[in-house]
């Protein structure tokens, strides 16, 4: 007990009091303190939230950028993207009791049910089923990401392309770069060389054991895999994790009467922040590499790589239509460069060295991980394989053009 005297009164305080009454002073502080952290977790994660889906079209330009919200691990779209991205003179109409949100664009009526997987689309009384429903968010209707790449696109005629991981979703008419399968398209030979081999060339290697040589060619046979059931005849260097000399190489290039040449491999740094795909062709012209080291080259390397460059304009034209596809799966503009490459000497047809990213980056690292990505690498490799076709190829062109 304490005794404390004011005005010659006594008083007195019991101890339990006095702690209770100092923990009371301090406890609301505190408690307050941690209040308002937590209010601001709640504010930045709503502003984390706070994200937007970009729309481009074939040639990877901007159509519309539209503000979207997350629900769980789901995106959902306002209504009026619908008039944003594929049609100005769109209406709606959401009859709030029912719960029916009604769309009318280019001569179709679709109804949906917020809380209804299932689409309705009049005339014609066709019906889509969606992996999510339309929801309510902040009291209003939102439709999910899938009626855009799905729903939306088939009925405008249009194939969708979405990346999740950059909330992007390309539009292009069905079709577009297609090569028909009853003229020369369809004998187009392509070259896929995947870089290195055996026990002896493992080329780069990451702090996590993963080879440069097993990436590229796992992408060469899934790309060989998805460009023949398009009509494209595809030859790889190598089957196997076996060494191949540049020679052997050529050989296969020669044998098969290859039209069109694609080197694939890794890049690796001493700096860990070299970061991204680059796409080099072969200019003799071009910035030398290694200036000190070209004086010594032999004559006849030297005389491979000019030959070699009678074929720079068609490289040119192959390496933009692979920057344009690969472009929609990174958020930074990937570059061309041209170099005097011994590595596409005596290659006397279209040639392009495609490096996939950097083995020493972790984020590169952890892309080429993942199968998936490997598998969009593929897909959009062999959409530039059609682009470059139906440049070349008048009757493709035409193809596209009445479409």
């Amino acid at each position: 007990m304490t005794m404390r005297t004011t005005n010659s009164v006594v008083h007195t305080e019991k101890p339990q009091e006095a702690r209770t009454n100092k923990y009371f002073i301090v406890r609301v502080p505190v408690r307050a303190f941690f209040l308002g952290i937590l209010a601001w977790i709640v504010v930045l994660n709503s502003i984390a939230q706070e994200t937007f889906v970009r729309f481009v079209d074939v040639d990877g330009e901007l159509i519309a950028e539209v503000p979207a919200q997350h629900q769980g691990e789901q995106i959902y779209l306002p209504v009026d993207a619908v008039k944003e991205v594929f049609d100005p003179d769109m209406t709606d109409q959401y009859n709030h009791p029912r719960k029916r949100l009604t769309l009318k664009t280019k001569g179709k009526q679709i109804r949906v049910q917020i809380g209804n997987a299932v689409v309705n689309i009049d005339p014609g009384g066709q019906t889509h089923t969606l992996p999510t429903p339309p929801i309510i968010i902040a009291q209003q209707p939102v439709l999910p990401i899938t009626f855009f790449t799905q729903v939306l696109p088939e009925l405008n005629n249009l194939e969708a392309i979405y990346n999740p991981s950059l909330q992007r979703v390309q539009l292009r008419p069905k079709g577009t770069w297609t090569p028909t399968v009853t003229d020369d398209s369809a004998n187009w030979a392509i070259i896929i060389d995947p870089g290195h081999g055996g026990a002896d060339d493992r080329g780069c290697e990451s702090n996590t054991g993963l080879l440069e040589k097993d990436i590229v060619l796992t992408l060469a046979k899934q790309l060989q895999r998805i460009s023949k059931q398009q009509g494209m005849q595809i030859y790889l260097t190598r089957q196997t994790d076996v060494k191949k000399t540049h020679l052997e190489r050529i050989q296969v290039a020669k044998r098969n009467q290859g039209q069109l040449f694609l080197s694939l491999h890794c890049n690796a740094s001493f700096s860990p922040y070299e970061t991204g795909i680059k796409i080099y062709l072969n200019n003799p012209k071009g910035q030398l590499r290694f200036p000190s080291n070209v004086q010594s080259e032999p004559i006849g390397q030297r005389l491979n790589i000019l030959a070699q460059a009678n074929f720079l304009k068609q490289s040119r034209d192959f390496a933009h239509a692979l920057q344009t596809e690969l472009n929609f799966l990174t958020e930074t503009p990937i570059q061309i460069a041209e170099l005097p490459l011994l590595a596409l000497s005596e290659v006397y047809m279209p040639a392009v060295v495609l490096e996939l990213g950097y083995l020493s980056n972790v984020e590169d690292l952890e892309k080429l991980s993942n199968a998936e990505y490997i598998t969009s690498v593929a897909q959009a490799i062999a959409r530039a394989f059609q682009r470059y076709i139906s440049s070349t190829n008048p009757s493709v062109r035409a193809t596209v053009t009445e479409q």
